[in-house]
C-alpha cells in the first residue's frame, strides 16, 4: 500500500516550544481539569458520548437521585479497584466499507480524494477505499439500540462511570482525547477494540462541579490483531452546580442558528505541500465551519452516535446544555478534515491531540487556526491549532503529519 498506510516507527512523544498560539493550546492541553473560565462554566461540553453512550442517558436519573445527596470523597482504594481491567473485544458490526467512508466524509464536508476519488487512487497505485484517519471509533460503536456487535464481550466498557453516577457524580464530560495512528485502514477490514481504565483522580473541584478525572486507553485492532491505533481519553465525571442556570441561560441560541450562514470561507486545492517552502511559525489557512442542526446531526449519525442529546433538543436541555451539541467524534473528524485540506492528500497523520472545552451548538461558526510548531527529519510538521467560538475555544489541539 506504500508509506501512507504502512507502519510509521514515529516517535510522537515530544512537541517542540513555539509561540503564543502553540502556548495557548499546550497550556490548555496539558491541564489537569477543566480551567474555571465563565465559558466553560456556562457551557459544560457534558455527556459528550465518547463511548460513554448507556451512562448519558442514565445520568438523567441518576441525576434526580443525587440531588439532595451530600458530596464526599471517594476512598483511594475503591478507585484503585475500579482501575486496571482491560475489556474486551468490542467488534465491528460491518467491514470497513465505502459507503460509511461517504458517509462520514459527507458529514465533515472533507472531500481529500485519498478516500473516495477512485481516479485518484489508482494515481497512486490504491487499490481500495481508504477511510480517514478519524473514524477508528466509529467502526465499533453501538447500534441504535446501544447494542455491541456479535462476539462482543459481555463486559460493560464503562461501568466506572456507573460506579460513580451511584455515588452521587451523574455527570460526564469528554476532556481530551490523545490519539496515535500508526496506519489507515482501508475497505474490507474487520477492527475490534479493547479498553483499561488506567487512572481516576482524587476528588477534584472545578466551575463544573466536584467530581473525578477518569482516564481510559484504548487498542484498535484490526482482524489480524494489529494496532491501526490507539488514544489516552479522559473525562471527567461530576456533579455539576450549574445544571439548570446552564441550559436557562442560552435558550436563545438556537433561534439565532436561522440566521447563521451555510457557506465556509476556504476551499482547498489539495496540491501537495513542498516541505521545503515551509517555515516554523507559519500560518495555516484559516477555516471558518457554521454550527448548524445539519452538521450535528450529520456528524453524530456518520460516527454511530445515537445519543438523544446531540439530535434531541430537550434532551440536550436536561443536560444543561441550551441545544443539541456536537459530538466529539464529529470534532475529530473536522480536525481531522482541518489538517489534510491544508496538508493535502499525499499528507499522514501520525499523531492528534485535543481538548475540549466550550460546546458548539447551532448558530454559532467554528473558526479553525493554527500554525507549524516545528519542521522535522523525515518531513515530519509539527502543528498546533485551535477551533473557537463565541463562547471561546471549542478545540485546542496539536498534531503530527508528514509530508
Amino acid at each position: 500500500m506504500g508509506r501512507v498506510f504502512g507502519s510509521t516507527g514515529l516517535n510522537t512523544t515530544s512537541y517542540p516550544q513555539g509561540s503564543q498560539l502553540a502556548a495557548l493550546i499546550r497550556w490548555s492541553l496539558l491541564r489537569d481539569r477543566p480551567s474555571g473560565t465563565p465559558a466553560l462554566a456556562e457551557n459544560v461540553n457534558a455527556l459528550d458520548s465518547l463511548r460513554a453512550g448507556d451512562y448519558a442517558l442514565k445520568a438523567l436519573s441518576y441525576r434526580a437521585k443525587t440531588e439532595s445527596q451530600t458530596v464526599n470523597a471517594i476512598e483511594p482504594e475503591d478507585l484503585e479497584a475500579l482501575t486496571g481491567e482491560r475489556l474486551g473485544p468490542y467488534n465491528s458490526f460491518n467491514p470497513v466499507s465505502r459507503v460509511q467512508i461517504w458517509q462520514w466524509c459527507s458529514a465533515m464536508g472533507d472531500r481529500n480524494p485519498l478516500y473516495l476519488d477512485r481516479e485518484y487512487q489508482a494515481s497512486i497505485g490504491v487499490d481500495k477505499p481508504v477511510a480517514p484517519p478519524a473514524m477508528m471509533q466509529m467502526w465499533t460503536m453501538r447500534d441504535i439500540n446501544m447494542v455491541y456487535a456479535p462476539g462482543s464481550t459481555d463486559a460493560a466498557p464503562y461501568k466506572v462511570f456507573d460506579e460513580l453516577a451511584e455515588r452521587g457524580f451523574p455527570d460526564n464530560v469528554a476532556v481530551s482525547y490523545d490519539i496515535n495512528f500508526h496506519r489507515y485502514l482501508t475497505e474490507g477490514e474487520r477492527p475490534h477494540h479493547y479498553t483499561t481504565v488506567v487512572a481516576i483522580s482524587p476528588l477534584k473541584t472545578t466551575a463544573l462541579g466536584q467530581g473525578y478525572f477518569v482516564t481510559e486507553r484504548v487498542e484498535y485492532l484490526d482482524q489480524e490483531e494489529r494496532c491501526f491505533a490507539d488514544a489516552l481519553i479522559t473525562y471527567f465525571q461530576y456533579r455539576a452546580q450549574v445544571h439548570k442556570e446552564a441550559g436557562a441561560a442560552s435558550a436563545s441560541t438556537t433561534n439565532e442558528a436561522l440566521s447563521q450562514p451555510e457557506t465556509e470561507n476556504f476551499t482547498p486545492s489539495f496540491t501537495p505541500l513542498e516541505f521545503s517552502n515551509l517555515q516554523t511559525d507559519q500560518p495555516l489557512p484559516e477555516l471558518a465551519i457554521p454550527i448548524t442542526h445539519k452538521l450535528i446531526i450529520g456528524g453524530a449519525l456518520a460516527s454511530q452516535d445515537f445519543i438523544d442529546v446531540h439530535h434531541n433538543a430537550p434532551a440536550a436541555r436536561a443536560a444543561a446544555m441550551p441545544d443539541i451539541f456536537m459530538n466529539i467524534l464529529t470534532t475529530c473528524g473536522l480536525c481531522g478534515r482541518y489538517l489534510s485540506d491544508w496538508a493535502g492528500p499525499e499528507s499522514r497523520l501520525h499523531k492528534l491531540r485535543l481538548k475540549l472545552l466550550a460546546p458548539n451548538v447551532p448558530g454559532d461558526t467554528m473558526l479553525m487556526q493554527g500554525q507549524i510548531e516545528a519542521l522535522r527529519e523525515g518531513k515530519l510538521v509539527d502543528v498546533a491549532f485551535g477551533g473557537a467560538n463565541s463562547r471561546g475555544y471549542h478545540v485546542t489541539g496539536s498534531a503530527t503529519l508528514s509530508l
